[in-house]
């Protein structure tokens, strides 16, 4: 995973969790008011039917303590639907009175007919029928379609018992339809304040990974040449030795200036400088893009050569000579000039690790000193005994 898309899920997680809770709470809350605002709706639809039956002498109903109702005068309802029909096209709720199981009067209609013979569900048996509760179904089937009713029990004055129901009810099409454009609409703002914030996000995050990859860079970096530093060379190399094909040559050259001590004894420090970084140019512009350079010490230098083919080992050595002619035409700005190198090349075409691959160039560095300086050596792995003397070697 990169590192931009490390920071990106990292900066836009939180938010985005905190978004969806946000969302489905106040989803859930606005689910809680509108089902109680439509229970109190539908309970004083209920409770305006009663009243209306009342005043126009069609029964005595009174609410009680409990807030259910009692019936004092049992007149039959069933041919007065008036009452329900003028409830109906005020408050949208369908009302129906219940004696026993069987309907006296409903404002529900099928295709124009009013409706005459109607199931009482069996919730509103068990719940209001037989105990007698003053129940809010949020969720039930009345005249085969989804509804939500409220249904109050309706009591016999003389004894408490009950003898039937009233139920207020509306469908549930509308307010499911209302459900889901409160959903949709928020949808539609969390999308757009996502998208302006995952936009800032994104900016942030990329200023922030460009930032940190130069960072990373410079830390890659040897800071006066721009090659890579002692440490990122060799990691860099061990990696692509490990991935090398046996049968391939692969060439690790180490380069060393002559008698540098002298041109900062000479010059000063800052020509000094001026000789690495002009060093470091020459070996940019010799060797191939995908070459790994770097500069490894104060004056030595690295590069490692991938893939060759057997053919091609000589080309190691033309290299080796291009930069020997480059360097002696480099001059300084002070007018120091006729700069050389030594070069050691260490070769194999076998599965070599960086250890035994750098002793062979090292070899060839050493050989390269002893015969004079301002050449290059080039050794195979086959040619290097146990105990053959390096550069390095103390």
């Amino acid at each position: 995973m990169s590192l931009r898309t490390k920071l990106l899920l990292s900066n836009s997680m939180p938010l985005i969790l905190f978004v969806i809770i946000s969302l489905a709470f106040s989803i859930t809350q606005f689910r809680s008011a509108i089902y109680a605002e439509k229970e109190g709706n539908l309970r004083s639809t209920a409770m305006a039917a009663l009243t209306f039956y009342t005043s126009r002498g069609y029964g005595d109903y009174n609410r009680r303590s409990d807030g259910n109702i009692w019936r004092g005068m049992n007149f039959n309802l069933s041919e007065e639907t008036e009452i329900v029909d003028d409830l109906k096209m005020e408050t949208g709720a369908d009302i129906t009175v219940f004696f026993g199981e069987e309907v006296a009067v409903t404002s529900l209609m099928n295709g124009g007919v009013r409706v005459t013979k109607l199931k009482m569900d069996q919730r509103i048996l068990e719940h209001v029928i037989k105990n007698g509760d003053q129940i809010w179904f949020k969720d039930i089937v009345i005249n085969n379609e989804a509804s939500q009713a409220y249904a109050i029990p309706i009591l016999q004055e003389s004894d408490g018992s009950v003898v039937g129901a009233l139920v207020a009810s509306t469908s549930a099409r509308g307010f499911n339809a209302t459900i889901r454009n409160f959903i949709l609409t928020n949808l539609i703002v969390v999308a757009v304040v996502l998208f302006i914030v995952g936009i800032f996000v994104w900016w942030h995050v990329d200023w922030y990974a460009q930032k940190f990859s130069e960072v990373t860079d410079r830390s890659r970096q040897d800071l006066l040449t721009g090659l890579l530093n002692k440490l990122t060379f060799e990691t860099d190399t061990k990696k692509a030795l490990e991935k090398s094909k046996e049968g391939l040559y692969k060439a690790l050259f180490i380069f060393d200036f002559d008698n540098f001590k002298k041109v900062n004894d000479n010059y000063g420090h800052l020509a000094g400088d001026e000789a690495l970084k002009a060093f470091g140019n020459i070996l940019m512009r010799s060797f191939r893009a995908h070459d790994i350079i770097g500069r490894v010490g104060g004056d030595e230098f690295m590069v490692y050569m991938p893939d060759l083919a057997k053919e091609n080992l000589k080309r190691a050595d033309e290299i080796a000579n291009e930069v020997l002619d480059a360097l002696k035409q480099v001059t300084l700005t002070g007018g120091a000039t006729g700069f050389s190198c030594s070069i050691g090349i260490g070769t194999s075409n076998e599965v070599v690790d960086f250890a035994t691959l750098y002793k062979v160039a090292d070899r060839g560095l050493y050989i390269a000193k002893e015969n004079g300086k301002a050449q290059a050596k080039r050794m195979d792995k086959t040619e290097v005994k146990p105990g053959d003397k390096g550069d390095h070697d103390e």
